[in-house]
């Protein structure tokens, strides 16, 4: 019997609030759950976690990466102030699901290749396509991550997930799966479960008229738009909301929520979809960075968003990935959902609309949340992609 429940718990003592999350999964008769996946605040002590959940279960698989101020599940959110550790299980007694961790190294590309057949290891179903693979990453190599993974998995292969964040980007993120957590790594689950599953990938903006081709760049760094200083060029777009400094730089990531840079990846139903980029920092220099790798010759299009599309977004996102897997959304057993931290932050005081909008969309199905800092996902025409300000959903069916 397939079966999904979740629980979530708030408090400084790692070891109480992952008790409290365990003794919730229990009283829903989750005794045995074959995949776990843990959401937390980066105040929390994943070994405490690691400790505790394999002592209970010793033979599941776990997948755990830190989420900006917490995460939230369809009964709450836990977004602070006290850390919150929030939990989604799976019992599938005929599927088989594996996970991996490891640090990213000097060649993150190498690493996940050899995580994901880690992972299928841990399965035992090696050299076999798994039907997704959920990651998460610490930031700055997913492009180079997904490459890794997708040469062991191919390019059909739904890959979603998102990079793991902590509260004030200080570097604080960590992944784990049943060892020692890792900082500058990565944990990658493969899933082969008994049911079927759908997956959606796509952000709450719009395209503006403004748009440009890097004419410079060097890795996420802008140096020119249309052969003109890059920092300069976005700024006149974003219509005052943020400017180039005198010296040195300027974090621009909270003013630049509403206004990403996209690139076109696909065409639905005569509408054009982009994968979007975050603009982190202005220059002096007149150069900018983002939250992505940029290629000589990418256009750019600015693109606009306001906190009610955010808002609405999760949704009809959620409502997309049934439709991809086929499956009524009177039939869907659980939901997992990435949700960028930037646009969290942008729709805090709000947030619980999200899940209410959620519940109204699958009444009485548990969901977890993740709030990254960077989101992966299938472009139906572009294989897997790595994005900033994007929500990907997840849904499972019942049978």
């Amino acid at each position: 019997m397939f079966r999904i429940a979740t629980a979530a718990a708030e408090g400084a003592s790692t070891p109480e609030a992952v008790a409290d999350c365990l003794a919730q999964l229990l009283a829903q008769q989750m005794a045995d759950p074959r995949y776990l996946m843990v959401q937390l605040d980066t105040r929390h002590d994943l070994l405490a976690v690691r400790t505790a959940v394999l002592a209970r279960w010793p033979q599941v698989r776990m997948h755990a990466a830190t989420s900006c101020l917490g995460s939230m599940v369809e009964t709450g959110t836990h977004i602070g102030p006290e850390p919150g550790v929030c939990m989604l299980a799976i019992a599938d007694a005929d599927g088989d699901y594996g996970t991996a961790c490891g640090p990213l190294g000097d060649s993150p590309r190498a690493s996940a290749a050899a995580l994901v057949r880690a992972a299928l290891a841990s399965a035992d179903r090696l050299g076999e396509r798994p039907a997704m693979v959920w990651v998460s990453s610490a930031p700055g190599s997913e492009e180079a991550v997904i490459a890794g993974l997708q040469e062991v998995v191919g390019t059909a292969t739904p890959i979603v997930g998102g990079s793991a964040a902590d509260n004030a980007i200080e570097g604080r993120w960590q992944v784990m799966a049943n060892g020692e957590p890792v900082g500058n790594g990565l944990v990658v689950s493969v899933w082969f479960p008994s049911s079927r599953m759908g997956a959606a990938f796509h952000s709450g903006y719009v395209p503006t008229g403004q748009r440009g081709r890097v004419t410079r760049c060097e890795g996420r760094r802008v140096f020119e738009l249309d052969g003109q200083p890059a920092a300069d060029v976005y700024a006149t777009w974003a219509q005052g909301a943020v400017a180039r400094p005198a010296q040195g730089s300027v974090n621009v990531l909270m003013a630049s929520a509403l206004w990403p840079l996209g690139r076109r990846m696909d065409t639905i139903g005569g509408a054009d979809t982009y994968v979007l980029s975050h603009p982190e920092t202005l220059a002096a220099d007149g150069s900018m960075t983002l939250f992505t790798d940029v290629a000589q010759g990418d256009e750019f299009v600015l693109m606009s968003g306001t906190t009610d599309s955010l808002l609405e977004r999760p949704a009809l996102v959620t409502d997309a990935a049934c439709r991809m897997g086929e499956i009524d959304p009177s039939q869907v057993a659980g939901l997992i959902l990435v949700f960028c931290a930037g646009c969290m932050l942008t729709v805090k005081e709000r947030l619980d609309e999200v899940r209410t909008s959620l519940r109204a969309t699958l009444p009485g199905v548990p969901f977890i949340a993740a709030f990254t800092f960077g989101e992966q996902g299938p472009v139906l025409t572009c294989d897997n992609r790595h994005g900033n300000l994007m929500i990907s959903a997840v849904v499972l069916a019942r049978d």
